[in-house]
C-alpha cells in the first residue's frame, strides 16, 4: 500500500509466527519524551496507564492516560497502522479533523513492547513501554 508520500508500506500481515505474540491488546508501563530543547536525557511521565490494541486487520485503539497535578488526562485515539522490519506507522485523524501520521520503530520481546515515535521538530522522540495482557 502506498501512503501520500508514495512510500509503499505494507498492511499488518506479518508471519503466522507472530500473530500471537505481535496482534494483542497491551498495558502502557512507561512513557517518556525527549525534547532536545529541554537537555539531552528523555523526561519520563509520571502516573502512565491505559491501553494500546494492535489488530490483525491494521487497525489501532489508543487509550493512554497521564496522572499530573492531580487529574488524570486521556488520550483516546483509533486509527491503522502498517509495519515493515522493525519500522511502524500509525495513521489517524486528530481533534480538528486533520490526517496525521506518527512513524517510529518498535521491538517486541518477552511481551514487551517498545515503539519510539519520532517528534517534533526532528530528533525529537517519544518511547512507550508496553506490556501485552
Amino acid at each position: 500500500m502506498a501512503n501520500a508520500s508514495g512510500i509503499n508500506q505494507f498492511l499488518a500481515t506479518p508471519d503466522p509466527r507472530q500473530r500471537t505474540s505481535f496482534f494483542a491488546t497491551y498495558t502502557y508501563l512507561t512513557y517518556a519524551i525527549l525534547d532536545k530543547g529541554s537537555g539531552p536525557t528523555p523526561i519520563a511521565a509520571r502516573g502512565v496507564g491505559g491501553t494500546l490494541t494492535l489488530n490483525p486487520n491494521g487497525t489501532y485503539q489508543k487509550h493512554l492516560i497521564l496522572t499530573a497535578n492531580g487529574s488524570t488526562i486521556p488520550f483516546d485515539q483509533t486509527g491503522r497502522f502498517t509495519f515493515s522490519g522493525n519500522k511502524i506507522s500509525f495513521f489517524y485523524t486528530d481533534k480538528k479533523g486533520e490526517s496525521r501520521t506518527d512513524q517510529g520503530s518498535f521491538l517486541l520481546r518477552n511481551r514487551l513492547l517498545t515503539l519510539t515515535i519520532q517528534g517534533f521538530p526532528a530528533g525529537n522522540y517519544s518511547t512507550y513501554t508496553l506490556q501485552a495482557q
